[in-house]
């Protein structure tokens, strides 16, 4: 995204397909796809989309601005606003130290976002804020629909859904896809949605077995200091560099109390 060409529409498309693909190719070794989609879960299917289809364009801009550590600390957000819709929406039982856990991820972000004695808030802030609080919803969503709903099939609908809606908002994204045929973004890109997609549905499988989301949540969280270390290690971002760490590490803190 740090190149001038490239479109946050046109990668949150290419990035669907690719997903939707992989997604199809292992329902060929799973007993296949999963066609009926009752009257029910129609409008949380529809409701999913709209999200979805915000949560990674809005990421996808700020990435043009902000470095992926910094990102991904402010996108742990997400894990207070699902452990809040699992309680609410999911009927999960409630549980103090999860809360606490997600109120000490939140300390970590602010500490990561601390500089030179004042909070950064830019406008790639704001859209990584409001992305966080769109992929929550639509976790929540997911796992309400997962009740009943074969893992696989689900995320190819998903995706589908996600790339007609933006096809639909944005028609001409179709020209700017090329950028992404070239080798070195083309494999960029594969790696990204396929390592994503793979996550996903691990953690779908997750919610099926455990019908827990309000631990699995912050567990996600743990992304976030892998994400720092990465960031400093191989993109040689070191701006702002032990607040970073401060926050990550307070980050997989308020993991452990969830446990």
């Amino acid at each position: 995204m740090k190149d001038e060409k490239s479109d946050p529409y046109a990668q949150t498309l290419m990035f669907y397909g690719l997903g939707v693909l992989f997604s199809f190719i292992i329902t060929l070794f799973r007993g296949g796809f999963h066609y009926q989609v009752s009257l029910e879960q129609m409008p949380l299917f529809l409701l999913l989309t709209i999200f979805a289809t915000a949560a990674p364009v809005l990421v996808f801009k700020a990435a043009k601005v902000l470095e992926a550590s910094e990102s991904s600390i402010i996108l742990s957000s997400q894990r207070l606003w699902l452990v809040l819709g699992a309680f609410i929406f999911l009927k999960e039982p409630f549980s103090v130290l999860k809360l606490i856990g997600t109120a000490i991820i939140i300390l970590g972000i602010s500490i990561a976002q601390w500089k030179k004695g004042k909070f950064v808030i830019n406008q790639a802030f704001c859209f990584l804020v409001i992305a966080a609080l769109c992929y929550a919803i639509c976790d929540v969503i997911s796992f309400n629909i997962l009740r009943t709903f074969d893992v696989i099939s689900f995320n190819i609908y998903f995706g589908i859904l996600t790339l007609l809606a933006l096809l639909i908002i944005r028609p001409g994204t179709i020209q700017k896809l090329s950028f992404y045929l070239k080798p070195a973004y083309a494999l960029n890109i594969f790696i990204v949605s396929i390592n994503d997609t793979t996550a996903t549905l691990l953690q779908f499988f997750a919610y099926q077995i455990g019908r827990n989301a309000s631990q699995i949540a912050p567990i996600m969280a743990t992304n976030t200091i892998i994400t720092v270390l990465l960031g400093i290690l191989i993109l040689k971002e070191t701006a702002n560099m032990r607040n970073k760490i401060v926050g990550a590490v307070t980050v997989v803190l308020g993991v452990l109390l969830v446990l």
